[in-house]
């Protein structure tokens, strides 16, 4: 699936970007002093980290159902996406918050070269537009892929996987410029309190995020539905068949970030022989996975109609 081959690209573009932006992130700390800098070199090795847990979670979700996991193992996706969220938040917004409150409680120490900072914050700008224009051209494909607009699909999508990098890169580059501004702040005042406060905002921008990533996969692990946009497609599929007298219920759930689960009870028109019924309830299967190609795992359920006063 094209959508598959975009979450590859997004990830790799991410990892190669922030491997490099972390080495001279960190050298640019050293040598100028800046806790804002050793913050975002901070922030640039756990994004690297995790486009590593992505990569990971790729081909380990591919694998073939088995025995022990009947409906595959699509939610590894989901899995590895919360410990990103768990990884960015420990070492990223942790260490940003320790170095930030070290620098204000600790004794003023005068800065080293502010020049090279600069030239590190542009470059790792630069390197973090690039990762972010990347992922969001492959937002954009896949977005068409289902016919929405970007906005849509990114509230829309179960694909924890391709939406991390999306957040990495934007809170990359506010967590860039907030150091940008600590900085220019500390050399324009000689105070390093700016400096440290520019470095407890970089973690304030890590934490929200990974609250959200966290949040996101948590609802997905616990067995989130396919999106309503999909249940209505799923619903008025089914209800379009003249043998349908009344869809009682339905249900469904996410397998994976391209797999779902959907349980229908039904009743259907009297006088069907079993012939009869097991046909419909083929092409009731195959009309679905014609209109949402995620439902891989589909079951139809007989059911007699609801009585009046019934629950």
């Amino acid at each position: 699936m094209q959508e598959e081959k975009g979450t590859k690209r997004s990830i790799y573009g991410a990892l190669i970007a922030n491997l490099l932006i972390a080495i001279s992130k960190f050298v640019a700390g050293f040598v100028s002093g800046s806790s804002a800098m050793l913050a975002e070199g901070a922030h640039s090795v756990a994004d690297t980290v995790n486009q590593v847990f992505l990569l990971i979670s790729l081909p380990l979700s591919q694998r073939s159902p088995d025995p022990e996991h009947p409906f595959g193992y699509g939610q590894e996706r989901f899995f590895w996406s919360f410990i990103v969220a768990v990884g960015l938040f420990i070492a990223g917004a942790v260490f940003s918050f320790y170095e930030g409150v070290t620098k204000i409680t600790g004794e003023t120490e005068g800065q080293g070269s502010y020049l090279i900072g600069y030239i590190v914050l542009g470059a790792a700008f630069v390197f973090e537009t690039a990762a972010l224009i990347i992922t969001i051209r492959e937002f954009r494909k896949a977005a068409r892929e289902r016919d929405r607009s970007f906005w849509d699909h990114f509230k829309s999508t179960r694909n924890t996987t391709m939406k991390v990098p999306l957040y990495e890169d934007v809170a990359a580059l506010v967590g860039l410029v907030i150091a940008a501004a600590g900085l220019f702040v500390t050399q324009l005042s000689g105070n390093t309190l700016y400096d440290g406060i520019a470095s407890i905002g970089i973690g304030v921008v890590l934490s929200v995020v990974a609250f959200q990533l966290g949040a996101d996969s948590r609802t997905l692990l616990i067995g989130a539905a396919a999106p309503q946009e999909d249940r209505q497609r799923v619903h008025e599929t089914i209800a379009a068949f003249e043998k349908v007298n009344e869809i009682l219920r339905l249900l469904t759930m996410h397998l994976g970030p391209n797999a779902v689960l959907v349980n229908a009870e039904i009743h259907v028109v009297d006088g069907l022989d079993t012939d009869q019924i097991e046909e419909l309830i083929e092409q009731i299967t195959h009309a679905v996975r014609e209109e949402v190609p995620e439902a891989n795992q589909i079951f139809i359920e007989l059911r007699p109609p609801k009585q009046l006063g019934s629950e």
